[in-house]
Protein backbone atom coordinates (compact mmCIF):
# COMPACT_ATOMS: atom_id res chain seq x y z
CA UNK A 1 0.00 0.00 0.00
CA UNK A 2 1.62 3.27 -1.34
CA UNK A 3 1.62 6.66 0.90
CA UNK A 4 -2.03 8.58 0.86
CA UNK A 5 -0.91 11.32 -0.96
CA UNK A 6 -4.66 12.65 -1.06
CA UNK A 7 -5.38 12.13 2.73
CA UNK A 8 -2.48 14.31 3.32
CA UNK A 9 -3.32 17.18 1.50
CA UNK A 10 -6.69 17.14 1.99
CA UNK A 11 -5.57 17.02 5.98
CA UNK A 12 -3.12 20.58 4.85
CA UNK A 13 -5.90 22.05 2.83
CA UNK A 14 -8.86 21.80 5.33
CA UNK A 15 -6.47 23.64 8.12
CA UNK A 16 -5.79 26.80 5.47
CA UNK A 17 -9.45 28.43 5.87
CA UNK A 18 -8.95 27.96 9.76
CA UNK A 19 -5.60 30.57 10.25
CA UNK A 20 -6.60 32.63 6.99
CA UNK A 21 -9.14 34.21 8.51
CA UNK A 22 -6.88 35.36 11.99
CA UNK A 23 -5.19 38.06 10.14
CA UNK A 24 -8.48 39.95 9.28
CA UNK A 25 -10.11 39.20 12.87
CA UNK A 26 -9.60 42.94 14.14
CA UNK A 27 -11.41 43.85 10.57
CA UNK A 28 -13.95 41.77 10.76
CA UNK A 29 -14.42 42.12 14.23
CA UNK A 30 -13.55 45.39 16.10
CA UNK A 31 -13.91 47.63 12.34
CA UNK A 32 -16.98 45.93 10.78
CA UNK A 33 -19.22 44.92 13.83
CA UNK A 34 -18.01 47.13 15.90
CA UNK A 35 -16.54 44.74 18.58
CA UNK A 36 -14.40 45.11 21.40
CA UNK A 37 -11.53 42.67 22.78
CA UNK A 38 -13.88 40.43 24.30
CA UNK A 39 -15.59 39.80 21.26
CA UNK A 40 -12.36 39.32 19.86
CA UNK A 41 -11.65 36.64 22.21
CA UNK A 42 -15.19 34.84 21.97
CA UNK A 43 -14.47 35.09 18.60
CA UNK A 44 -11.23 33.03 18.73
CA UNK A 45 -12.65 30.88 21.71
CA UNK A 46 -15.96 29.67 20.53
CA UNK A 47 -15.31 27.79 17.60
CA UNK A 48 -12.99 26.05 19.93
CA UNK A 49 -16.30 24.90 22.13
CA UNK A 50 -17.95 23.74 19.48
CA UNK A 51 -14.91 21.58 18.55
CA UNK A 52 -14.45 20.14 22.33
CA UNK A 53 -18.39 19.07 22.13
CA UNK A 54 -18.54 17.48 18.88
CA UNK A 55 -15.24 15.80 18.67
CA UNK A 56 -16.60 12.54 20.26
CA UNK A 57 -19.58 12.61 18.27
CA UNK A 58 -17.65 12.62 14.71
CA UNK A 59 -16.14 9.31 15.32
CA UNK A 60 -19.59 7.73 17.14
CA UNK A 61 -21.33 8.59 13.74
CA UNK A 62 -18.54 7.67 11.65
CA UNK A 63 -17.64 4.32 13.29
CA UNK A 64 -21.91 3.61 13.45
CA UNK A 65 -22.24 3.97 10.08
CA UNK A 66 -18.94 2.50 8.52
CA UNK A 67 -18.16 5.61 6.53
CA UNK A 68 -15.77 8.55 6.72
CA UNK A 69 -15.63 10.11 2.89
CA UNK A 70 -19.51 11.50 2.76
CA UNK A 71 -19.21 12.52 5.94
CA UNK A 72 -16.05 14.62 5.38
CA UNK A 73 -17.58 15.58 2.35
CA UNK A 74 -20.81 16.80 4.29
CA UNK A 75 -19.54 18.65 6.79
CA UNK A 76 -16.82 20.58 4.37
CA UNK A 77 -19.93 22.03 2.42
CA UNK A 78 -21.68 22.76 6.04
CA UNK A 79 -18.41 24.78 6.82
CA UNK A 80 -17.90 26.67 3.74
CA UNK A 81 -21.48 27.66 3.87
CA UNK A 82 -21.08 28.56 7.33
CA UNK A 83 -18.04 30.63 6.41
CA UNK A 84 -19.78 32.39 4.19
CA UNK A 85 -22.28 33.14 6.07
CA UNK A 86 -19.93 35.09 8.57
CA UNK A 87 -19.53 38.03 5.75
CA UNK A 88 -23.55 38.29 5.77
CA UNK A 89 -24.58 38.58 9.20
CA UNK A 90 -24.38 41.57 10.90
CA UNK A 91 -25.44 40.78 14.57
CA UNK A 92 -22.85 40.10 16.87
CA UNK A 93 -24.59 37.07 18.75
CA UNK A 94 -25.93 35.86 15.59
CA UNK A 95 -21.91 36.26 13.99
CA UNK A 96 -20.58 34.34 17.17
CA UNK A 97 -23.48 31.37 16.91
CA UNK A 98 -22.51 30.68 13.57
CA UNK A 99 -18.69 30.62 14.60
CA UNK A 100 -19.35 28.36 17.07
CA UNK A 101 -21.22 25.76 14.24
CA UNK A 102 -18.34 26.29 11.65
CA UNK A 103 -16.48 24.96 14.67
CA UNK A 104 -18.40 22.14 15.18
CA UNK A 105 -18.50 21.13 11.62
CA UNK A 106 -14.73 21.68 11.20
CA UNK A 107 -14.01 19.05 13.89
CA UNK A 108 -15.88 16.55 11.86
CA UNK A 109 -13.76 17.57 9.07
CA UNK A 110 -10.36 16.92 10.68
CA UNK A 111 -11.17 14.32 13.13
CA UNK A 112 -12.51 12.21 10.10
CA UNK A 113 -9.90 13.05 8.34
CA UNK A 114 -7.58 11.79 11.04
CA UNK A 115 -9.89 8.88 11.44
CA UNK A 116 -8.94 7.75 7.69
CA UNK A 117 -5.13 8.03 8.84
CA UNK A 118 -5.57 5.62 11.72
CA UNK A 119 -7.78 3.04 9.62
CA UNK A 120 -4.76 2.63 7.25
CA UNK A 121 -2.01 2.75 10.36
CA UNK A 122 -3.85 0.02 11.78
CA UNK A 123 -4.91 -2.36 8.97
CA UNK A 124 -2.69 -5.31 9.21
CA UNK A 125 -2.54 -5.69 5.68
CA UNK A 126 -1.02 -2.36 5.62
CA UNK A 127 2.62 -3.71 6.43
CA UNK A 128 4.55 -0.32 5.50
CA UNK A 129 2.75 1.71 8.58
CA UNK A 130 0.77 -0.84 10.75
CA UNK A 131 1.37 -0.36 14.38
CA UNK A 132 4.07 2.45 13.68
CA UNK A 133 2.90 5.65 14.26
CA UNK A 134 4.62 6.93 11.27
CA UNK A 135 1.90 8.14 9.36
CA UNK A 136 -0.16 10.22 12.21
CA UNK A 137 2.82 11.60 12.77
CA UNK A 138 3.21 12.76 9.20
CA UNK A 139 -0.62 13.58 8.86
CA UNK A 140 -0.01 15.61 12.19
CA UNK A 141 3.00 17.34 10.49
CA UNK A 142 0.97 18.13 7.43
CA UNK A 143 -1.90 19.41 9.44
CA UNK A 144 0.27 22.05 11.54
CA UNK A 145 1.92 23.20 8.21
CA UNK A 146 -1.65 23.84 6.36
CA UNK A 147 -2.36 26.06 9.73
CA UNK A 148 0.95 27.47 9.05
CA UNK A 149 0.61 28.57 5.67
CA UNK A 150 -2.89 29.32 5.93
CA UNK A 151 -1.01 32.52 8.14
CA UNK A 152 0.46 34.62 5.83
CA UNK A 153 -2.37 33.85 3.55
CA UNK A 154 -4.16 36.38 5.08
CA UNK A 155 -2.66 38.80 2.82
CA UNK A 156 -5.73 37.93 1.14
CA UNK A 157 -7.61 40.58 3.29
CA UNK A 158 -5.30 43.52 2.91
CA UNK A 159 -7.44 45.28 0.01
CA UNK A 160 -10.73 43.23 1.74
CA UNK A 161 -10.86 41.28 5.15
CA UNK A 162 -13.91 39.24 3.77
CA UNK A 163 -11.97 37.84 0.86
CA UNK A 164 -10.38 34.85 3.09
CA UNK A 165 -13.39 33.97 4.31
CA UNK A 166 -14.86 33.92 0.23
CA UNK A 167 -11.53 31.83 -0.61
CA UNK A 168 -11.78 29.78 2.84
CA UNK A 169 -14.93 28.86 1.87
CA UNK A 170 -13.96 27.76 -1.86
CA UNK A 171 -10.98 25.23 -0.07
CA UNK A 172 -13.16 23.99 1.61
CA UNK A 173 -15.91 23.41 -0.97
CA UNK A 174 -12.75 21.46 -2.69
CA UNK A 175 -12.10 18.92 -0.06
CA UNK A 176 -15.42 18.49 0.38
CA UNK A 177 -15.67 17.77 -3.60
CA UNK A 178 -11.96 15.57 -3.51
CA UNK A 179 -12.64 13.82 -0.54
CA UNK A 180 -15.89 12.90 -2.55
CA UNK A 181 -14.56 11.92 -5.36
CA UNK A 182 -10.97 10.31 -4.52
CA UNK A 183 -11.22 8.75 -0.88
CA UNK A 184 -11.57 5.56 0.41
CA UNK A 185 -13.49 3.72 3.08
CA UNK A 186 -11.40 0.81 3.88
CA UNK A 187 -11.31 -1.33 6.89
CA UNK A 188 -12.68 1.07 9.38
CA UNK A 189 -10.82 1.00 12.54
CA UNK A 190 -12.65 1.52 15.72
CA UNK A 191 -10.65 2.95 18.76
CA UNK A 192 -11.66 2.08 22.11
CA UNK A 193 -14.15 4.12 23.37
CA UNK A 194 -13.38 6.99 25.90
CA UNK A 195 -14.30 6.57 29.48
CA UNK A 196 -14.05 8.97 32.65
CA UNK A 197 -12.91 5.63 34.34
CA UNK A 198 -11.10 4.40 32.52
CA UNK A 199 -8.99 7.85 32.45
CA UNK A 200 -8.98 8.06 36.13
CA UNK A 201 -7.65 4.90 36.38
CA UNK A 202 -4.52 5.83 34.29
CA UNK A 203 -3.64 8.89 36.61
CA UNK A 204 -4.00 6.50 39.59
CA UNK A 205 -1.63 4.43 37.56
CA UNK A 206 0.62 7.18 37.32
CA UNK A 207 0.09 10.25 38.89
CA UNK A 208 2.75 12.07 36.97
CA UNK A 209 0.57 12.46 33.63
CA UNK A 210 -0.46 15.46 35.03
CA UNK A 211 2.81 16.62 33.97
CA UNK A 212 2.39 16.53 30.23
CA UNK A 213 -1.05 17.31 30.34
CA UNK A 214 -0.51 20.43 32.04
CA UNK A 215 2.13 21.14 29.41
CA UNK A 216 -0.35 20.90 26.66
CA UNK A 217 -2.55 23.19 28.56
CA UNK A 218 -0.58 25.69 28.89
CA UNK A 219 0.85 25.44 25.43
CA UNK A 220 -2.84 25.64 23.73
CA UNK A 221 -3.55 28.43 26.69
CA UNK A 222 -0.60 30.52 25.35
CA UNK A 223 -1.90 30.18 21.86
CA UNK A 224 -4.75 31.49 22.64
CA UNK A 225 -2.86 35.05 23.90
CA UNK A 226 -0.94 35.13 20.61
CA UNK A 227 -3.87 34.66 18.46
CA UNK A 228 -6.16 37.13 19.89
CA UNK A 229 -4.73 40.06 22.18
CA UNK A 230 -1.15 39.80 20.72
CA UNK A 231 -3.00 39.59 17.16
CA UNK A 232 -4.71 42.68 18.33
CA UNK A 233 -1.67 44.02 19.39
CA UNK A 234 0.43 44.01 16.31
CA UNK A 235 -2.69 45.17 14.49
CA UNK A 236 -3.64 48.51 16.13
CA UNK A 237 -0.33 49.53 18.18
CA UNK A 238 1.99 48.80 15.91
CA UNK A 239 0.02 49.20 12.52
CA UNK A 240 0.57 45.79 10.71
CA UNK A 241 -1.14 44.49 7.92
CA UNK A 242 -2.84 41.38 7.51
CA UNK A 243 -0.27 40.13 5.18
CA UNK A 244 2.47 40.83 7.71
CA UNK A 245 0.47 39.77 10.97
CA UNK A 246 0.33 36.67 8.59
CA UNK A 247 3.69 36.39 8.15
CA UNK A 248 5.01 37.12 11.93
CA UNK A 249 2.54 34.75 13.25
CA UNK A 250 3.76 31.96 11.15
CA UNK A 251 6.94 32.38 12.69
CA UNK A 252 5.65 30.43 15.61
CA UNK A 253 4.00 27.70 13.37
CA UNK A 254 6.22 27.07 10.80
CA UNK A 255 9.56 25.94 12.98
CA UNK A 256 6.87 24.30 15.20
CA UNK A 257 5.89 21.99 11.99
CA UNK A 258 9.01 21.53 10.46
CA UNK A 259 10.30 20.55 13.59
CA UNK A 260 8.02 17.77 14.58
CA UNK A 261 9.61 15.13 12.89
CA UNK A 262 13.35 16.02 13.86
CA UNK A 263 11.99 16.29 17.40
CA UNK A 264 10.76 13.15 17.13
CA UNK A 265 14.28 11.49 15.94
CA UNK A 266 15.82 13.78 18.09
CA UNK A 267 14.14 11.88 21.55
CA UNK A 268 14.99 8.87 20.40
CA UNK A 269 18.73 10.05 21.69
CA UNK A 270 17.85 12.57 24.66
CA UNK A 271 14.86 11.29 25.83
CA UNK A 272 11.27 13.43 25.76
CA UNK A 273 11.40 14.80 28.90
CA UNK A 274 14.41 17.18 28.15
CA UNK A 275 13.35 18.24 24.81
CA UNK A 276 9.97 18.99 26.69
CA UNK A 277 11.88 21.25 29.24
CA UNK A 278 13.86 22.68 27.42
CA UNK A 279 12.16 24.06 24.14
CA UNK A 280 9.16 24.85 26.72
CA UNK A 281 11.57 27.33 28.38
CA UNK A 282 13.02 28.73 24.96
CA UNK A 283 9.36 29.18 24.17
CA UNK A 284 8.39 30.85 27.37
CA UNK A 285 11.14 33.20 27.51
CA UNK A 286 10.89 34.74 24.04
CA UNK A 287 7.06 34.56 23.91
CA UNK A 288 7.66 36.65 26.94
CA UNK A 289 10.33 39.25 25.32
CA UNK A 290 7.81 39.76 21.92
CA UNK A 291 5.65 41.90 23.81
CA UNK A 292 8.20 44.34 24.68
CA UNK A 293 9.47 45.69 21.77
CA UNK A 294 8.48 47.98 18.84
CA UNK A 295 11.43 46.98 16.53
CA UNK A 296 10.38 44.88 13.52
CA UNK A 297 13.85 42.79 13.47
CA UNK A 298 13.71 42.23 17.03
CA UNK A 299 10.68 41.04 16.98
CA UNK A 300 11.00 38.96 13.95
CA UNK A 301 14.25 37.51 16.01
CA UNK A 302 11.73 36.80 18.95
CA UNK A 303 9.03 34.75 17.01
CA UNK A 304 11.05 32.92 15.41
CA UNK A 305 13.22 31.58 18.48
CA UNK A 306 9.76 31.02 20.03
CA UNK A 307 8.58 28.81 17.22
CA UNK A 308 11.66 27.09 17.48
CA UNK A 309 10.92 26.46 21.04
CA UNK A 310 7.60 25.16 20.16
CA UNK A 311 8.52 23.06 17.26
CA UNK A 312 11.50 21.18 20.03
CA UNK A 313 8.84 20.34 23.00
CA UNK A 314 5.16 20.24 20.78
CA UNK A 315 5.89 16.16 19.11
CA UNK A 316 7.94 15.86 22.74
CA UNK A 317 5.09 16.59 24.58
CA UNK A 318 2.66 14.15 23.16
CA UNK A 319 4.99 11.42 23.27
CA UNK A 320 5.43 12.18 27.06
CA UNK A 321 1.64 11.62 27.62
CA UNK A 322 1.69 8.38 25.53
CA UNK A 323 5.09 7.11 27.07
CA UNK A 324 3.61 7.74 30.65
CA UNK A 325 0.44 5.92 30.19
CA UNK A 326 -0.37 2.70 31.16
CA UNK A 327 -0.31 0.09 28.15
CA UNK A 328 -4.19 -0.61 27.40
CA UNK A 329 -4.92 2.55 28.47
CA UNK A 330 -2.97 4.75 25.43
CA UNK A 331 -6.12 5.32 23.17
CA UNK A 332 -7.98 7.51 26.51
CA UNK A 333 -4.83 8.80 27.72
CA UNK A 334 -4.48 10.40 24.49
CA UNK A 335 -8.01 11.62 24.31
CA UNK A 336 -7.70 13.34 27.48
CA UNK A 337 -4.42 15.25 26.61
CA UNK A 338 -5.88 16.55 23.21
CA UNK A 339 -9.09 17.68 24.91
CA UNK A 340 -7.14 19.35 27.58
CA UNK A 341 -4.99 21.33 24.96
CA UNK A 342 -8.54 21.89 22.95
CA UNK A 343 -9.37 23.67 26.65
CA UNK A 344 -6.74 26.18 27.31
CA UNK A 345 -7.09 27.18 23.62
CA UNK A 346 -10.33 27.96 24.16
CA UNK A 347 -9.52 29.61 27.66
CA UNK A 348 -6.74 31.72 26.40
CA UNK A 349 -8.01 33.92 24.60
CA UNK A 350 -10.87 34.87 27.34
CA UNK A 351 -8.44 35.07 30.39
CA UNK A 352 -5.55 37.28 27.88
CA UNK A 353 -8.38 39.51 27.09
CA UNK A 354 -9.35 39.75 31.37
CA UNK A 355 -5.40 40.10 32.19
CA UNK A 356 -4.99 42.38 29.37
CA UNK A 357 -7.60 44.64 31.50
CA UNK A 358 -5.79 44.07 34.76
CA UNK A 359 -2.72 45.19 33.84
CA UNK A 360 -3.78 48.42 31.83
CA UNK A 361 -5.41 48.83 35.31
CA UNK A 362 -2.65 48.74 37.35
CA UNK A 363 0.02 50.05 35.23
CA UNK A 364 1.07 52.62 32.72
CA UNK A 365 -0.17 51.92 29.36
CA UNK A 366 3.74 52.06 27.97
CA UNK A 367 4.20 48.39 30.08
CA UNK A 368 0.78 47.16 30.41
CA UNK A 369 1.39 44.54 27.63
CA UNK A 370 4.94 44.10 28.10
CA UNK A 371 3.75 42.98 31.51
CA UNK A 372 0.75 40.74 29.98
CA UNK A 373 3.60 39.05 27.56
CA UNK A 374 5.41 38.54 30.02
CA UNK A 375 2.36 36.79 32.53
CA UNK A 376 2.06 34.26 29.39
CA UNK A 377 5.23 33.32 28.96
CA UNK A 378 6.35 33.07 32.63
CA UNK A 379 3.53 30.36 32.47
CA UNK A 380 5.37 27.97 30.75
CA UNK A 381 8.76 28.72 32.49
CA UNK A 382 7.11 28.46 35.72
CA UNK A 383 5.87 25.09 34.23
CA UNK A 384 9.28 24.08 33.87
CA UNK A 385 10.59 24.87 37.37
CA UNK A 386 7.58 22.97 38.83
CA UNK A 387 8.63 19.80 36.86
CA UNK A 388 12.35 20.04 37.42
CA UNK A 389 12.35 18.37 41.02
CA UNK A 390 10.46 15.29 39.95
CA UNK A 391 13.00 14.73 36.60
CA UNK A 392 14.14 11.35 38.38
CA UNK A 393 10.82 10.18 39.33
CA UNK A 394 9.22 10.47 35.95
CA UNK A 395 11.99 9.10 33.79
CA UNK A 396 11.85 6.16 36.69
CA UNK A 397 8.24 5.53 36.36
CA UNK A 398 8.18 6.05 32.32
CA UNK A 399 11.45 3.46 32.60
CA UNK A 400 9.14 1.22 34.41
CA UNK A 401 5.80 1.73 31.97
CA UNK A 402 8.25 0.72 28.80
CA UNK A 403 9.26 -2.50 30.44
CA UNK A 404 5.89 -3.30 31.20
CA UNK A 405 5.04 -2.70 27.66
CA UNK A 406 7.77 -4.50 26.44
CA UNK A 407 6.36 -7.70 28.61
CA UNK A 408 3.31 -7.26 26.83
CA UNK A 409 4.30 -6.89 23.78
CA UNK A 410 6.62 -10.50 23.78
CA UNK A 411 3.15 -12.36 24.73
CA UNK A 412 1.16 -10.25 22.20
CA UNK A 413 2.54 -8.90 19.57
CA UNK A 414 -0.80 -6.59 18.45
CA UNK A 415 -0.52 -2.91 19.48
CA UNK A 416 -2.68 -1.88 22.22
CA UNK A 417 -4.35 1.06 22.48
Amino acid sequence: MGFPYTLVTLVFLSMLPVTMIVPVVKDIVKDRLLGSNWEVAYFTSIPMLGSFLFAPVAGIISDRFKNRKYFISFFCFLDAGLFYLLTIVRDMDLFLFIRFLEGAAHIFIIGLLLSSAADQENDPKNKRYYGKGILMGITGMFLSLGGAFGMPLGILGRSNPLLPFYVGSCILIFVGLMSFLMLKDKGIHKVKDFKLSDLKLAIFENPFLFVPFLFNFIDRFTVGFIISSFNIHLRETLAFHPGMLGVFLGLVLFPMSLLSYPSALLSRKTGVLPLVLIGSTIYGIFLGLSGTTNNYWYLFVFLLICGIGAGVMFVPSMMLASKMSKPGLTATTMSAFTGVGSLGFMLGPIVSVQMQSVFESLLPKEYSFSALSFFFGFLEIGLVFMTIPFFKKILSKMNRIDEEREKITLANPDPIL
